[in-house]
C-alpha cells in the first residue's frame, strides 16, 4: 500500500524518541550514582544499630525524618533514596518515551 508521506522522521531535540532516550540516560545514570550510597548509608544504620531489627526499624524512621535541614547518617540515607526514587521515575518517564515512540 503506497503511503502518502516518508516513513524517515527527522530527529530533532523535541522529537519524543530523542527525549525519551536523553531521560532513560539521565535516571540510570542518577540511579547508578545513588544506589551505592543507599547500599552503603543502609549498611552503616545496620552496623550502627544493636540488631539488624533495630538497624531497619533506624533506617525506617530515617524515611519519617525531615528532608531539609537534617544531617547525620539517617539524613543521608533518607535523600539519597529519595534521589534514587526520582531515577527511578525519569528511567520510566524515558522509557515509557522511548517504547511510544520509537
Amino acid at each position: 500500500m503506497a503511503h502518502s508521506g516518508s516513513t524517515v522522521r527527522q530527529a530533532g531535540r523535541l522529537d519524543p524518541a530523542f527525549v525519551g532516550v536523553v531521560l532513560t540516560r539521565l535516571g540510570a545514570g542518577v540511579i547508578a550514582l545513588t544506589l551505592p550510597v543507599v547500599a552503603g548509608t543502609f549498611a552503616g544504620l545496620l552496623l550502627t544499630a544493636g540488631s539488624p531489627a533495630v538497624g531497619v526499624a533506624h533506617a525506617l524512621a530515617a524515611m519519617d525524618g525531615p528532608l531539609l535541614g537534617g544531617f547525620g547518617l539517617p539524613w543521608l540515607f533518607h535523600v539519597a533514596t529519595l534521589a534514587g526514587l526520582c531515577g527511578c521515575w525519569v528511567l520510566g518517564a524515558g522509557l515509557l518515551l522511548s517504547g511510544l515512540y520509537d
